[in-house]
């Protein structure tokens, strides 16, 4: 469980082959990537990155913020909000990410630093922000629109990580060999976690999940996978999830795992591990476990798989959104539809 039957039972606006596309996904995104052209000429050079979107048109711009954390010489800065902070300037390199170009939040900030004078590139499907760049003759990634943002991750990642590496930003990142490494062994784990295979990771781990609350932990390094794994266990299989890292949450959180005891009995503890991670968080994440093991519902590590980071980043993030799709299966919901979000903007537009 689940097996072909029960996924085309319930998975009815098609998912899977979105899942199964992933890897073609990314190489449409190398592609549409590399013939984007922009100008790359600007008076001054910007003295900071400000990626602007939300939830799953965000996490692309937390993975190149995590890639080129120390590769990048301008700090990054990935922002989730209507209103931008003041050192937001004409020295403000603002990419601004929505998938549907209508996401209000990431308009509100375009319109805002443009007037401030900050060099805006974005990338969309269409809309209000794909309009914004045309009336203004800003450039602009478009993407294939059709698909939730959340699968649409190649998308939303990849001409990103472009645009930064061709603007000199990430100069000690072979991104194009790291990419094809990526896509390489996304194929081969969609080959591993499809139906048809009995016990694979993601039905295991979605079993383990079932009628339990996923808490996810990772190092510091894996922030943004871990928030990938939460939205993913949300949105696919409306259910809660948190996250948290390490070592922060060796410093409050690991006090919280003794009451109440009927609720955290009831949680499943998912550590995600990866080498890129410091010898004294690896070290925190044995001993936590160690600790707060008898507390839990169970306690599952996850390892990363491939060469490079970049590879190691996507296996893992891969493995939680097939987790994700068998954890709506097992608990008979439509990985697809996202009803209360929908909702909520339609009364959002209402006066």
């Amino acid at each position: 469980m689940p097996n072909l039957a029960e996924v085309q039972k319930y998975d009815t606006e098609d998912m899977l082959p979105l899942l199964k596309a992933f890897p073609e996904q990314c190489r449409n995104a190398m592609e549409i990537a590399e013939n984007f052209q922009f100008n790359r000429q600007k008076q001054e050079l910007p003295n900071h990155i400000l990626i602007a979107g939300m939830g799953g048109s965000a996490i692309g711009a937390d993975l190149v913020k995590t890639v080129l954390t120390e590769r990048c010489s301008l700090p990054i800065l990935v922002h989730r909000n209507y209103t931008i902070p003041d050192f937001v300037t004409d020295r403000t390199l603002l990419l601004a990410v929505s998938y549907s170009g209508n996401t209000e939040e990431t308009l509100q900030t375009v319109e805002t630093g443009y007037a401030r004078g900050a060099a805006v590139i974005a990338i969309t499907s269409d809309g209000k922000l794909k309009q914004f760049t045309d009336d203004h003759h800003l450039p602009c990634v478009t993407i294939p629109a059709g698909q939730q943002p959340r699968a649409s991750l190649g998308y939303l990642f990849i001409p990103l990580l472009s645009i930064l590496a061709r603007l000199g930003f990430a100069p000690r990142l072979d991104y194009k060999s790291d990419l094809n490494e990526t896509i390489e062994l996304s194929a081969q784990l969609a080959e591993r976690f499809k139906p048809e295979v009995a016990d694979s990771l993601p039905k295991q781990l979605a079993r383990r999940m079932h009628d339990k609350l996923p808490i996810v932990y990772a190092p510091q390094e894996l922030e943004a996978v871990a928030v990938r794994w939460k939205g993913q266990i949300n949105e696919n299989s409306k259910s809660l999830a948190y996250c948290n890292v390490y070592p922060e949450m060796n410093h409050n959180e690991i006090e919280g795992w003794r009451h109440p005891p009927n609720l955290t009995s009831q949680c499943h503890v998912i550590q995600l591990r990866d080498s890129a991670a410091h010898i004294q968080t690896n070290r925190r994440m044995d001993i936590t476990a160690e600790l707060i093991q008898e507390y839990t519902g169970g306690i599952t590590h996850v390892y990363s798989q491939g060469r490079s980071f970049l590879a190691r980043l996507f296996s893992l993030i891969f493995i939680g959104d097939w987790a994700s799709f068998y954890l709506a299966i097992r608990y008979e919901q439509n990985p697809t539809p996202v009803a209360r979000i929908q909702e909520l903007k339609k009364r959002l537009k209402t006066n």
